[in-house]
């Protein structure tokens, strides 16, 4: 196994203290990468300090919210994009 396979969700664990694997690409924030760069999660390639407590709870109640709405968007028939 990879080490991007058994890494946890570093917001889950900074804003909730919870282990959780990181969910690759059925997160929002996740990047599938492609011919230059590998897959990863979006957030840690931009460096954002999500280790604080306070922005990683906003940052996972938006990927939650986004996830939400992505799952509403693919269940609905007809839904536009």
């Amino acid at each position: 196994m990879s080490e991007l396979e058994t890494r946890n969700c570093t917001l889950r664990l900074s804003a909730q203290n919870v282990a959780e694997p990181c969910p690759r690409d059925l997160c929002v924030f996740w990047e599938p990468g492609g011919a230059v760069v590998d897959a990863a999660c979006g957030l840690e390639r931009l460096a954002l300090d999500v280790r604080r407590p306070d922005v990683a709870a906003y940052l996972l109640e938006l990927r939650e919210r986004l996830d939400q709405e992505r799952e509403v968007g693919s269940n609905s028939k007809g839904g536009s994009r």
